[in-house]
């Protein structure tokens, strides 16, 4: 963990050391919709994701975006049919929560102006797990997790739009069943920029 932190601060002082045209900041909102592969649940699940970001522009075609974001992921699971009348028991589904500081550092390329493709590395740390239902979540999904995040950006003046692709690159499973658990998310939202230098 230490070392993929590391990775990100020398990937952001190096930018910024020579970046001078722009400098911008911002808040965003928008939705997660989650999966996890290996893990019996329903895909695509909505939850929601909240932060600030700033951009540092290296000259008129590219930069760096660097954003700190409180992300959920929501996993939900139904019974199959034939487990709700196993002993006249009707099972009710279960949503796990799991709540993130999200840190992605973002090369952006701008290919006309008003348009940003965006890609880098994004370290997430785990604040907290719920389980609603029977039992918790507690020990079954690790502390972080590294991944590789893609998407676009859409400039409208002092807004922006965005919808990104994120593919966790680590296992978060935290129990010994060797199962290998990562994450994919899509994720769309809307940003302001609330100064720009």
């Amino acid at each position: 963990m230490k070392k993929y932190i590391a990775i990100l601060i020398v990937c952001f002082v190096t930018t910024s050391v020579n970046a001078q045209e722009k400098f911008s900041f911002g808040i965003k909102v928008g939705q997660n919709f989650s999966s996890v592969n290996n893990v019996a649940v329903d895909h695509n699940t909505a939850s929601y994701h909240a932060g600030a970001v700033m951009y540092i522009g290296i000259n008129d075609k590219m930069g760096i975006s660097s954003e700190a974001i409180l992300s959920q992921t929501k996993l939900e699971t139904t019974p199959a049919i034939i487990t709700n009348y196993v002993n006249g028991v009707a099972l009710q589904p279960e949503t796990y929560h799991l709540n993130y500081l999200s840190i992605p550092i973002l090369f952006e390329l701008k290919p006309i102006q008003k348009l940003s493709i965006q890609a880098g590395p994004q370290y997430s740390i785990l604040l907290d797990q719920k389980k609603d239902g029977v039992g918790n979540a507690s020990m079954a999904f690790k502390n972080g997790e590294f991944a590789f995040v893609g998407g676009a950006k859409l400039n409208l003046g002092g807004f922006f739009l965005y919808g990104r692709y994120v593919v966790g690159m680590q296992n978060i499973n935290e129990l010994q069943d060797q199962t290998k658990w990562k994450t994919t998310q899509w994720q769309l939202g809307v940003g302001m920029n609330l100064f720009n230098f």
